[in-house]
């Protein structure tokens, strides 16, 4: 008498496993995927920020070669008053006037060298010059004294007027320090909104900022 055997069923529910498992691998892949993505938009957004703070604060030193220009670095202006009225909270202003009166801003002193460190005074706390275009650009700089130097070779061919009329001999070096931020778009008051400064005359520490410091050498006219 043949004894009959029932078959296994052991592979009962193996494609419903599978299925499982497969959806859940695809769900990781697709969740990194998005936080990948994620983080380089926040990357590109990062780097635009930074390019948009860094070209604003690099115009200023713009701005304080065009006022040692105006001046022939020499001379002064009234305390706040408007080097340029552009428009409707637009302007650049001459903070502090005496700027270019000061004296040597130099450290070690005599050595014709600047250290952000050992300032009479700093962009951060009393700027030479304010920049406020449009409530969008917002940059400060600050214009020390730093060293006059002799043109190498000036002695005799300046001497004998084999350049002509209205050469000088020496230049003067001036560092500029500067300091910009971007504006917000405030989508409920529909504005730009952002300050560089807060009420209390401080940099504000909420916003994204980026520093340019620049050397300038200046030759006088005579």
């Amino acid at each position: 008498m043949k004894k009959a055997y029932a078959p296994l069923r052991n592979e009962e529910g193996f494609v419903l496993v599978m299925a499982i498992f497969m959806l859940a691998i695809c769900s990781i892949i697709g969740v990194a995927a998005m936080m990948t993505s994620t983080t380089e938009v926040d990357l590109a957004g990062n780097e635009r920020v930074h390019k948009e703070t860094f070209y604003q604060a690099e115009s200023g030193y713009v701005v304080g070669a065009e006022a040692l220009i105006e001046k022939d670095a020499y001379g002064a202006w009234a305390n706040n008053e408007k080097f340029a009225d552009l428009a409707e909270n637009s302007y650049i202003k001459i903070i502090d006037g005496d700027f270019l009166l000061e004296g040597r801003d130099d450290y070690p002193a005599g050595y014709g060298t600047w250290n952000k460190d050992h300032q009479n005074d700093t962009v951060e706390a009393s700027p030479d010059i304010e920049m406020r275009i449009g409530n969008q650009y917002n940059v400060d700089i600050d214009v020390d004294k730093i060293a006059v130097r002799y043109i190498v070779g000036g002695g005799v061919e300046f001497a004998a007027g084999s350049e002509g009329l209205g050469v000088s001999t020496h230049k003067i070096v001036y560092n500029m320090d500067c300091v910009g931020t971007v504006p917000a778009w405030d989508t409920g008051n529909n504005r730009f909104v952002r300050a560089l400064r807060l009420a209390n005359g401080t940099i504000n520490q909420a916003t994204p900022v980026s520093e340019v410091i620049v050397g300038y050498g200046y030759v006088p006219r005579q």
